[in-house]
């Protein structure tokens, strides 16, 4: 399985959390650069958690577009782990 986290610039603490959740694969995208907003989420994606605080709101609706078409899963979350936690247990219910 395969994550993309969108947003923020040390997403390590992230990746740790979502490699304990089974998650092998860490994509990010940092989110700041224009042509982000134009880029294919990979195919192998099994989820994409984007971090509000720090993602513009373009990104963020057209990210979540693209994943609801791909029937990916999508996580909005804000900056923590704690958060990121809240998250995921609620996608998980």
């Amino acid at each position: 399985m395969a994550a993309l986290i969108i947003g923020g610039d040390r997403v390590a603490v992230y990746s740790s959390y979502l490699q304990r959740l089974g998650y092998a694969t860490i994509h990010h995208w940092n989110g700041r650069r224009q042509s982000e907003c134009h880029r294919q989420i990979p195919v192998d994606t099994s989820l994409v958690v984007i971090l509000v605080d720090q993602v513009n709101h373009g990104l963020a609706r057209k990210t979540r577009r693209i994943a609801n078409a791909m029937r990916v899963p999508i996580v909005f979350s804000g900056s923590g782990v704690g958060q990121l936690s809240e998250a995921m247990a609620s996608l998980r219910a």
